[in-house]
């Protein structure tokens, strides 16, 4: 648990502007998000915690900022598509503090906020679409080759 924050904090420490670049193709779980990265896309982590984390997404869709949170409550907003088995629900895309917000949410615990300074784009949405959640006490998926979450081992 300990050597996960202090590999990540070291790693943060070499890059030009403060953060670790995690490069796809590859199954990106961290704090919630499992993303199945495409190539070219990027992860670049912000901050790491106990119950979430923060990151920003890069891809041909654009960027956008992600927080994930493995131990949430149900997002604020309107629920426009429920959740069902392994697809989170999605909340309508809102403004908050000058920035856009769409919110998902596995049904439990499980939560994601994806943040812009324009609306969301289709293509954004799409991608968004792609990503599924986990929260804290389950194991993440099998195949997270590119991880930030917090070990309880």
């Amino acid at each position: 648990m300990i050597e996960t924050i202090m590999l990540l904090s070291t790693a943060a420490l070499l890059t030009p502007d403060g953060s670790p670049d995690l490069t796809g193709p590859g199954r990106f779980c961290g704090f919630a998000p499992i993303i199945d990265l495409l190539p070219g896309e990027t992860i670049t982590t912000r901050e790491i915690g106990i119950h979430s984390g923060s990151f920003r997404w890069t891809g041909e869709f654009g960027a956008f900022e992600v927080r994930g949170i493995g131990w949430a409550s149900q997002p604020k907003g309107h629920l426009i598509r429920k959740p069902t088995g392994a697809q989170p629900g999605r909340f309508k895309q809102r403004r908050d503090k000058g920035r856009f917000v769409v919110a998902i949410w596995n049904g439990g615990h499980g939560a994601a906020y994806f943040t812009s300074e324009r609306l969301f784009s289709a293509a954004q949405i799409a991608a968004i679409d792609r990503v599924t959640l986990f929260e804290e006490g389950q194991s993440p998926p099998e195949g997270c080759t590119l991880r930030t979450t917090f070990n309880w081992d």
